[in-house]
């Protein structure tokens, strides 16, 4: 080719690079524009990010909730790919049409690293003949791990009594920095007199969002603040208790956690209660329990067994209602337990073995204001448990291996 010719080509060459440019705009813009629909279509649909519970034999619960009725399904996959669909169907019928969502992964490998998100169909109409769907909302990718069943070791952090206090919780957080913990515990009082599912469910997505639960698995224990409220029965809807009651027992690793449920700090006939509370029943039903987990395998054969209440057992006044450790005490005593968390108090403290005729250490966590909140750091490390309790201004309070 001469050079003549190739001036000729020259303004083609040009011409072409200008639509090659143009395209690759054109792409980008659409691609913009397709991230920009889809997540407003997220943000119309979603009223909460999910968030991960009991994650226990081989399974875990995954929970959202959105502005407006949808059809909700979980993909997850051992990769970003994904690959898997799940949904909650009920006595052959897929739950659709509903604001709350709860999709139980089962048959998962202990110890293995999942990744999922949770997508939403608008239900725009759910008739007896006739259906139809908007568009779908998905969230993001995120990841959790299963307990390992090989391994001992866990960090779990465990907060009580933030009655609702944002800026508490918040506060906490920011002495947890560079803590990688397993999951988390909440110890009661911290969805304290819930009146309507407006006011729980926002400070709920605000606690889950802080800990990250969409990655981390969270477990709620009822404080007598759960109990109180116009919402307080709708409250138990929120969550997906180990074996399905207000207390149970499970294990991460080769340490147990038992988790129980104290019911009110005054009895069922106070005037208060208006006749509308039965806990000396429930009291009993944990008295059984505890007589049969004690005597179980899993209790017997874990390295460690963590006692977890909202009200304690010893280290408070006579003079208040303490029905528990009257009921449970003997039972537990016999339990070996290496040590008991509670709360309820709104005073740190702890309580050595055998100080108040508890045949196992006693912690007990702070309130909700700058003076006296708390977050404890429990963590496992081969034959170890070590406890570390941090105030609000991150001074350590406690620091106790048992």
């Amino acid at each position: 080719m001469n050079i003549k010719s190739k001036h000729y080509l020259l303004p083609f060459f040009l011409l072409l690079l200008v639509a090659q440019v143009s395209f690759g705009l054109e792409r980008s813009t659409n691609t913009e524009q397709a991230n920009s629909t889809a997540q407003l279509e997220a943000e119309s649909i979603f009223r909460t990010k999910p968030f991960l519970q009991n994650p226990i034999g081989g399974g875990i619960t995954i929970s959202w909730f959105t502005k407006v009725p949808t059809h909700g399904w979980v993909e997850f996959g051992t990769d970003e790919n994904l690959g898997t669909k799940a949904e909650t169907r009920i006595a052959g019928q897929v739950v659709a049409n509903v604001k709350q969502h709860q999709v139980r992964l089962d048959g998962l490998q202990p110890g293995q690293s999942y990744y999922y998100r949770v997508c939403s169909r608008e239900v725009l109409v759910y008739g007896a003949y006739k259906k139809e769907f908007g568009e779908v909302a998905y969230s993001d990718v995120y990841e959790f791990t299963l307990p390992d069943t090989k391994s001992a070791d866990f960090t779990a952090i465990i907060f009580n009594d933030l009655h609702q206090k944002r800026e508490t919780l918040q506060q906490l957080m920011t002495q947890l920095e560079g803590v990688n913990y397993d999951f988390v515990i909440y110890n009661g009082d911290c969805i304290d007199d819930p009146s309507s599912e407006d006011q729980a469910l926002s400070f709920l997505s605000y606690s889950n969002e802080q800990v990250k639960a969409e990655e981390k698995p969270v477990f709620y224990i009822r404080g007598n603040h759960e109990i109180r409220g116009a919402y307080s029965v709708e409250l138990n809807q929120l969550f997906d208790y180990v074996g399905g009651k207000t207390y149970g027992a499970f294990n991460w690793g080769n340490t147990r956690f038992v988790l129980l449920d104290c019911g009110e700090d005054k009895p069922d006939s106070h005037p208060v209660y208006y006749g509308l509370n039965s806990f000396e029943q429930l009291r009993n039903d944990q008295l059984d329990f505890l007589r049969d987990e004690t005597k179980s395998k899993a209790f017997k054969k874990a390295a460690k067994r963590v006692l977890i209440h909202h009200i304690p057992l010893y280290g408070m006044d006579e003079k208040y209602y303490l029905p528990c450790a009257d009921l449970w005490g003997e039972t537990l005593n016999k339990g070996r337990v290496a040590v008991a968390i509670n709360g309820h108090t709104h005073s740190y403290a702890y309580h050595e073995a055998g100080s108040l005729g508890n045949n196992y250490p006693v912690v007990i966590g702070g309130g909700y204001s700058a003076n006296n909140a708390t977050v404890m750091i429990l963590e496992k490390v081969d034959q170890s448990l070590h406890l570390k309790a941090i105030g609000y201004d991150g001074t350590v309070l406690g620091d106790y291996h048992f």
